[in-house]
């Protein structure tokens, strides 16, 4: 049967508004890196760095995946959930954020040398943040965490700023911006409280158990951390074993392209929540055909960026990292992990409570990239070693995509818009091929990327705008 309007139509927007909540913090932070790195000498802008970097290595270890496991779930039974836990349970828990928080405050005390309660309480709230934005997520609050999005990313902004010009001084900016994540705790838990007995006597069609829960919940958690590591263990081996001037070289050709992880995250999100309230016996067909959907919008953004950035390497080094050019190649073999980022491998699996294959599919992505690690650098040098990695990416989505097709018990073809993707890729390339050569011949290399990303980003927004009405006229995209 044809995905229902109405559910489609959900399904855009709450993908939209999960990505806009999760967009204005990621590009508060983007404009103040690139504001910090050309303002602050090297030492103290990697120890500014240097937070952050250890703030994201810890809070999934504080998290546990409890975010991610929100977001399966509807309202009704997040809040059952949460008063089936004991209450000797919850003070472990409590105990082990403390615990993180103590570690990561002695880290920061030893570099940033910042008062230890600054670090310790912004451990504890970043995490709780976290928490609290996927259970108003849950509860549907997409405007008023939109609002306090914008609001954020705006005092992170404006801190940022005002501490540097008035002399720069790690204990201000993080006691500020600590008082910035407390008010955002504030409203957040405010917002919450208001919402939960809206949801608290309602009723839920889940039938899992507890125990059946508490599984995916920790698979989830061991997966969050298992990204954490995939992510880091090559700029992690390269910083340890090879010099520095080589370690700037890969890090700055193998940096993730800013902000496709919150599309892909905030699509697979919309799914989940939309299945919530599809009944058991529907469940198969609809997961089918909304992996289809999701494919076909991810698929109008994700390959004309990997297009644009492909054809336009060059210009984007010599214009904002002119200093990097060994760096294009490596980024060149980091593109290609980018036309995976259309499609969401482990939606199926987390709605169908597979967690352990989840983890033996990231497991077995990360066993094979280190053990390819040291043949591709003898082989191809550092992009090589970049590839393994884009290689591994690849045979894990091919994991995750035959158990997802056994799961729902179809084809892995049904679980894929191949015609859909064919003709979009032919047809976006020969855009960017024909964009670049045009302003390439006739521009500076200045030019030339911002035409290209101009015209990339009109593209993207026809595109939409064409899957949109497509939607609107068939009810689902076919």
């Amino acid at each position: 049967m044809p995905l229902q309007k109405g559910k489609s139509n959900r399904f855009l927007k709450d993908s939209f508004f999960i990505f806009i909540i999760r967009f204005f913090p990621s590009l508060a932070n983007l404009l103040v890196l690139l504001y910090y790195s050309h303002n602050l000498a090297r030492p103290v802008y990697g120890t500014y760095q240097n937070f952050w970097i250890q703030l994201n290595f810890i809070y999934p270890f504080a998290c546990l995946g409890i975010h991610a496991l929100i977001i399966t779930y509807s309202p009704a039974f997040v809040i059952s959930l949460a008063k089936s836990i004991k209450k000797s349970k919850i003070a472990l828990y409590g105990v082990w954020v403390l615990l993180l928080a103590v570690g990561f405050a002695y880290m920061q005390s030893s570099s940033v040398n910042v008062h230890l309660t600054i670090p310790f309480l912004f451990l504890i709230l970043f995490s709780a943040n976290i928490i609290m934005e996927s259970v108003l997520i849950v509860f549907k609050k997409f405007r008023e965490l939109s609002v306090i999005s914008l609001l954020f990313a705006a005092g992170y902004c404006w801190i940022h700023y005002i501490i540097l010009q008035n002399g720069f001084s790690y204990q201000s900016l993080f006691l500020y911006l600590l008082v910035l994540t407390v008010l955002r705790t504030i409203v957040c838990g405010v917002l919450l409280l208001i919402n939960l007995p809206k949801h608290a006597g309602a009723e839920h069609t889940e039938g899992r158990q507890v125990e059946e829960v508490r599984k995916l919940w920790l698979h989830l958690g061991v997966y969050d951390i298992l990204q954490i590591v995939f992510a880091g263990v090559d700029k992690f081996a390269v910083s340890i074993l090879l010099t520095s001037s080589l370690s700037a070289v890969y890090y700055n050709g193998s940096q993730n392209i800013p902000f496709l992880p919150l599309i892909l995250s905030a699509a697979g999100s919309a799914v989940l929540i939309q299945m919530v309230k599809v009944d058991a016996t529907d469940e198969r067909s609809m997961l089918i055909k909304m992996m289809n959907q999701l494919a076909r919008v991810l698929s109008v953004i994700v390959f004309p960026i990997f297009f644009f950035l492909v054809f336009f390497r060059n210009e984007f080094f010599s214009v904002l990292l002119p200093d990097y050019a060994q760096s294009v190649p490596i980024f060149l073999a980091c593109l290609m992990v980018i036309p995976v980022k259309a499609y969401s491998f482990t939606t199926v699996l987390q709605k169908m409570h597979l967690g352990h294959i989840i983890n033996k599919g990231a497991v077995l992505e990360l066993v094979i990239a280190i053990l390819l690690m040291y043949p591709a650098y003898i082989w191809f040098g550092l992009p090589g070693l970049a590839g393994c990695f884009v290689v591994t990416t690849y045979f894990q989505a091919a994991y995750y995509l035959f158990h997802s097709a056994k799961a729902l018990q179809t084809s892995v073809s049904s679980l894929l818009p191949y015609g859909d993707w064919l003709v979009k890729l032919i047809v976006f390339a020969v855009l960017a091929i024909g964009i670049h050569y045009i302003a390439a011949w006739q521009f500076t290399a200045t030019v030339c990327l911002f035409l290209g990303a101009l015209l990339t980003g009109c593209i993207i927004l026809v595109s939409l705008y064409l899957e949109y009405k497509k939607q609107i006229k068939n009810g689902y995209l076919k």
